[in-house]
């Protein structure tokens, strides 16, 4: 017997930023709107039983080498979307189902995908790594007209397409910046998961960082081969998804 179809109703009204709407399996509403982020992250840093100061202080948890704000006395910027998600990890998996809506910059345009945690929670580590970090944000473009939500491969091909369309063709700009893309993503993720284990119990979330840091290094590994193999899905009229 197939499964029953399920059926997701969704309201303008009630996404009124662009963000990351998730409904958990007990109902829970996470809201992962730009907003929601920062008032999080306030109640985060000046709560001493949410962090510590000894876990403040800690060498773990200090901004990277390259960071151009490694001097300022607070936490790292990659750490404030994944703030909104710490209290209500505990009590889910990352094989749980979740439903999604997604709000773009296109006010009028939502996605709506019945997805897992552990897609949530990869898109919240790019969000982290390539939306907030001081030095990972300026690869934020190249996530342009991105379902946050889509498979790895999807993502890959669609970020690669991007970085060929915002490099008008040139294939030594957009293996350069593949090349710096990948390094970098190696030291922040490996940092920001040091980070997460000095105030996160549970692992979910350290896998999430690993297989944003898996995009980064599937993009690395086919950029020779991504353009001819995008360029005949393109002929072919074949979906990137």
């Amino acid at each position: 017997m197939s499964d029953p179809e399920k059926t997701l109703t969704v309201r303008s009204g009630d996404h009124g930023q662009p963000g990351l709407y998730v409904t958990l399996k007990d109902n829970t509403r996470i809201e992962l709107t730009r907003e929601n982020i920062e008032k999080t992250t306030s109640a985060y840093w000046a709560d001493p039983t949410k962090i510590p100061p000894g876990v403040k202080k800690a060498v773990e948890f200090q901004r990277c080498e390259f960071c151009p704000m490694k001097e300022k006395a607070d936490f790292c910027d990659a750490l404030r979307p994944v703030l909104p998600l710490l209290d209500a990890l505990d009590s889910y998996n990352s094989f749980d189902d979740a439903t999604a809506v997604y709000k773009g910059d296109n006010k009028e345009l939502h996605h709506l995908s019945f997805t897992s945690m552990q897609r949530v929670l990869r898109y919240i580590s790019t969000l982290s790594l390539m939306g907030y970090c001081r030095v990972g944000r300026k690869y934020w473009k190249y996530f342009t007209g991105i379902i946050p939500v889509l498979g790895i491969e999807a993502i890959v091909n669609r970020m690669y397409l991007n970085m060929y369309w915002l490099h008008n063709g040139n294939t030594d700009a957009v293996d350069r910046v593949i090349s710096e893309l990948n390094s970098v993503i190696l030291v922040t993720a490996k940092n920001q998961m040091a980070r997460l284990r000095l105030i996160c119990k549970n692992d979910a979330f350290l896998n999430a960082f690993a297989l944003t840091h898996m995009i980064t290094t599937l993009l690395y590994d086919v950029k020779d081969s991504n353009l001819l193999e995008q360029m005949e899905r393109f002929e072919d009229g074949k979906s990137y998804a």
